[in-house]
């Protein structure tokens, strides 16, 4: 039995998926090849040999439709017995696909359009990085810039007013 981790769901869920594709690969080609073997005798010999099977069939289960109140009866145990069997059964499934999962990704992360995904991502995080410092480094010279640019307007709005005042003044005389 494998350890389970936090990722060991998601090792079940690509696992199942990987196993679905797998199947329904198998059955297609199995549906395809006997889709191309039929021919309308045939099916026409098939369906009435099954009709006959059908009418024995129905006579049998009419026939054990009697014995119901007996087999209800036994159903609990049976029930029982029967969910035992399924949660093991569960079990072992659910750590088959899991190992199948973990395979997969497993896979996956290895093969070079991965690895050279991960590269990517990382390059692509570090001039991010790098942008956001240079932005901010920028935002704050334009700060200290404006600031410095707003102390000697106002100090040079002070000299003006302070010239202009004494030039009036100097007028007035």
């Amino acid at each position: 039995m494998a350890t389970r981790t936090s990722v060991t769901p998601l090792y079940v869920i690509a696992g199942a998926g990987d196993l679905a594709v797998e199947k329904f690969r198998a059955v297609s080609e199995d549906v395809t090849s006997r889709f191309a073997k039929l021919d309308q005798k045939t099916v026409q010999t098939e369906l009435t040999k099954r009709q006959t099977e059908f009418a024995k069939r129905f006579e049998a289960l009419a026939a054990d439709a009697r014995t119901v109140p007996a087999k209800l009866r036994e159903l609990p145990a049976v029930a029982q017995a029967s969910l035992s069997t399924v949660l093991g059964q569960a079990e072992v499934t659910y750590e088959d696909l899991a190992a199948r999962g973990e395979e997969i990704v497993t896979r996956i992360r290895s093969q070079k359009a991965t690895e050279d995904l991960v590269a990517q991502a990382k390059t692509t995080v570090s001039k991010a990085k790098a942008t956001r410092t240079t932005a901010r480094k920028t935002a704050d010279t334009a700060t200290r810039n404006v600031k410095a640019t707003a102390t000697s307007a106002r100090k040079t709005a002070k000299t003006a007013t302070k010239a202009a005042s004494a030039a009036a003044d100097k007028v007035g005389d």
